[in-house]
C-alpha cells in the first residue's frame, strides 16, 4: 500500500492531461450511476449518450492509480503506458460509436421509444468525446517525444 507521502509525490508529478482525463472519468461515472436512479432523466438523455454511457470510463478509474503505484520503472514509461491505454480504450469507444452510427436507419431517428431512438447529436457523445481524449493523448505523446529528442540533441552538442 502506498504511503501518503508516495501518493502526494505521484500526484505532484502527474501531467495535466491524465489528471483532466481522470477527473472527467470520475464525473462521467458518477453521473452514470446517478442515472441508474433517475429513470426520467435517463430516458431523456439516452438518445444522446447511447446505451453504454460511462462504461468505458469505469476501468481507467482503477487502472490509472494501480499503474502509478505498481510500476517500478521509469516515470516516463509509466506515463507512456497510461496514455497508450487511454488511447486504446477511447479508440475502441469511438469504434463502437461509429458502428452504432452506421447501423442506424431513418426510422431510428423518429422512434417514439427513447431507449430505441437515435439522435443526430449521439455521435458527439459516442464518437466525438472519446476521439478528443485519444487525440489529446496522442498530441501529448508526440510533444513529449519531440521534447526528449531536443533535450538529447542539446546535451550531446
Amino acid at each position: 500500500m502506498a504511503t501518503p507521502k508516495e501518493v502526494s509525490e505521484a500526484l505532484k508529478k502527474m501531467p495535466y492531461d491524465i489528471i483532466a482525463f481522470y477527473i472527467f472519468s470520475m464525473i462521467v461515472v458518477a453521473f452514470s450511476f446517478y442515472l441508474a436512479f433517475d429513470k426520467e432523466l435517463k430516458t431523456s438523455l439516452i438518445p444522446y449518450t447511447g446505451w453504454s454511457f460511462g462504461n468505458s470510463y469505469m476501468f481507467p478509474l482503477f487502472f490509472i492509480p494501480i499503474c502509478l503505484f505498481s510500476f517500478n520503472g521509469k516515470w516516463i514509461n509509466t506515463l507512456l503506458f497510461i496514455r497508450g491505454f487511454i488511447i486504446i480504450m477511447m479508440l475502441l469507444d469511438c469504434y463502437d460509436g461509429f458502428k452504432d452510427w452506421q447501423s442506424t436507419t431513418p426510422e431510428d431517428y423518429t422512434n417514439p421509444n427513447p431507449y430505441l431512438r437515435y439522435d443526430a447529436l449521439t455521435p458527439v457523445c459516442t464518437i466525438g468525446v472519446p476521439l478528443f481524449w485519444a487525440v489529446l493523448m496522442l498530441l501529448v505523446i508526440g510533444y513529449t517525444v519531440v521534447k526528449n529528442k531536443r533535450k538529447k540533441q542539446q546535451s550531446t552538442s
